[in-house]
């Protein structure tokens, strides 16, 4: 089998590092696609790698409109949107080349490819009547589209409507996908009832048609659990003399919410003056997409707002705000989870949101609280057992702060026990089989292997 994604291994984020495990099934039969350092490359088992060169315009400009355009409407935050034409049209010769060069450099008898990355969207239609496709869409599919980004995303639907089988984080995801097709690709007939799509006035069963699943990606929870049980020290610039510190790990992407996240820590301080001193938040926020104006002006601004917090709020050595903007390893990340009295995830709109995952997983005998907006698309497993929080309310945002902070220790085990087994219910193994089963129904043949987690 083939995987197709625009991050490869060792790449920070928790779609890759899921890869990563998944792929070690296949090492001796399979190929890993990816992106890195302007080349395309492919990982055959454990050890050889080959790269092939990409023209560097065109794929600056399909990360530009990848990032710049299809990235902030698929988030529904149409208002960061830029569009550029010749952006889309690298965006398409991206796509295409990546093909070109999958076909020439074919070695092996590997008839279906996994698709993952939203960078790829048009690959299933490139690679049609010769390669069967599978798709992992890891982000959201908007709810709302603008009419000048119809056309647009009409490309998008069409390529993965070409594919086997697409899967989403949520239903939410998928209807959001279902009605869009139903208002604007009237040549494809929707069957909500098998979850599935095929071109209209089509009867025979041999006519191509997509099957969809709701499958959230899982973590791999023994190995989150037995990291943050060797980390024995955070960092020290994490401790103000033992004080309990809240927690967040984002990427400065304003999808989010950190800017918002900064003005309900100010109002928690006005609010609730007796915690100044005796409680830190601690951010984890590393630059994301430097060179695109958006995500530097939001960086920029992010950094303002921390500053001018720290400036108004700090106390002889304590500062209410502490930023770390370097990755930190796997352990010290699970140390970190582990030792947090709150986890605050807020973002605006978020595929799903691995971080509450992994923070719930880290947690021992004596846990922490977690604070999590319904814009994570890890809302619709965990949300029932959180803290709620509206990151564009600062006033509400402080209060559920406070209530975090406040919560029994009987009922922060409670909750603890309660998300862990659905952690447990859901893992990287199990997502990755459930994802198969569907496509193993669907006609593409693969070989059956498991994930170990």
């Amino acid at each position: 089998m083939r995987i197709l994604s625009y991050r490869g291994p060792s790449a920070p984020g928790g779609v890759s590092n899921a890869l990563a495990q998944i792929f070690q099934v296949y090492e001796h039969s399979g190929e890993w696609w990816f992106f890195r350092d302007n080349e395309l490359h492919c990982k055959q088992g454990q050890w050889k790698e080959t790269s092939y060169p990409v023209d560097a315009v065109i794929t600056e400009k399909h990360y530009r409109y990848s990032n710049n355009f299809l990235w902030p409407v698929l988030h529904d935050l149409p208002q960061f949107a830029r569009y550029c034409e010749q952006e889309h049209r690298c965006y398409r010769a991206f796509n295409s080349a990546v093909v070109f060069r999958m076909r020439r450099a074919q070695k092996q008898n590997l008839d279906n490819c996994f698709v993952n990355d939203y960078q790829f969207a048009l690959v299933p239609q490139f690679l049609k009547n010769s390669v069967e496709t599978s798709v992992f869409w890891h982000i959201p599919w908007p709810m709302n589209i603008v009419p000048a980004h119809v056309s647009a995303m009409t490309e998008l639907a069409v390529g993965l409507l070409h594919s086997r089988v697409v899967g989403f984080h949520t239903k939410e995801y998928q209807e959001n996908f279902f009605r869009f097709v139903l208002a604007h690709l009237p040549q494809y007939e929707v069957n909500a009832k098998d979850q599935s799509i095929r071109l209209a006035g089509r009867s025979s069963s041999s006519v191509h048609h997509t099957q969809f699943v709701v499958a959230p990606l899982g973590i791999d929870t023994g190995y989150w659990n037995a990291m943050s049980r060797v980390g024995s020290l955070s960092p020290p610039q994490l401790l103000h003399d033992g004080l309990p510190y809240i927690l967040s790990i984002d990427r400065a992407d304003y999808t989010k919410g950190i800017r918002e996240r900064i003005a309900a820590i100010d109002c928690f301080f006005t609010k609730y003056p007796q915690w100044l001193g005796k409680v830190s938040f601690i951010q984890v926020g590393t630059r994301s997409r430097q060179g695109l104006p958006e995500f530097d002006r939001y960086w920029q601004d992010c950094l303002l707002r921390a500053n001018t917090l720290n400036a108004s709020r700090s106390i002889d050595t304590w500062r209410p705000l502490v930023w770390i903007d370097t990755p930190m390893p796997a352990v010290e990340l699970a140390t970190i989870y582990r030792r947090a009295a709150v986890m605050l995830v807020s973002p605006l709109r978020d595929g799903l949101n691995l971080t509450a995952k992994e923070y719930v997983a880290c947690q021992q005998s004596n846990p922490g609280a977690l604070a999590l907006s319904p814009g994570a698309g890890v809302w619709k497993e965990l949300g029932q057992d959180t803290v709620p929080l509206e990151p564009q309310d600062p006033i509400g945002f402080a209060d559920s702060i406070l209530e975090s902070l406040q919560l029994s220790g009987s009922e922060k085990l409670r909750r603890s026990r309660s998300m862990k087994n659905s952690l447990l219910d859901n893992t990287l193994s199990s997502w990755w089989q459930s994802f198969r089963q569907v496509t193993r129904q669907n006609g593409i043949q693969e070989t059956s292997a498991k994930v170990c987690s």
